[in-house]
């Protein structure tokens, strides 16, 4: 009898987290099929995407030298509130000018519909 709920339970389970919500259905994490694209602009986003990639990639490797100096900060007797400060303001603003441009960018392929679209998983594109 337990068995037999424990399998109700997963199945359940299982149907409520695949189940298909029709407004999203052929959305999927940072796949834009949700959003009709042409061939056009499949290409121009792209095109965006490879080009914040490499800048994403320098972006990481110089927020793990912040990091590895918000750590020192840390570690030493003498906490240096201004330096911290400073580390992780530079790092939310390179972040977030990151984004700003690429968002920008994609802005400007997409039509006013595709815009609300893609308004609405914005959050995923965030960088972290």
């Amino acid at each position: 009898m337990k068995i037999l709920k424990i399998f109700l339970l997963l199945s359940s389970l299982f149907l409520f987290l695949h189940a298909s919500d029709d407004k999203h259905s052929r959305y999927s994490y940072k796949n834009l099929e949700y959003l009709d694209l042409d061939i056009e602009q499949i290409k121009k986003i792209k095109e965006v995407l490879i080009e914040s990639k490499q800048k994403y990639k320098d972006f990481y490797e110089y927020k793990q030298e912040k990091e590895d100096k918000l750590k020192d900060i840390i570690v030493n007797d003498v906490f240096d509130e201004k330096l911290y400060f400073e580390i992780l303001n530079d790092l939310k603003t390179k972040a977030s000018l990151l984004e700003i441009e690429k968002i920008k960018r994609i802005h400007t392929i997409l039509s006013e519909k595709q815009r609300k679209k893609f308004s609405k998983y914005l959050e995923e594109w965030e960088i972290e």
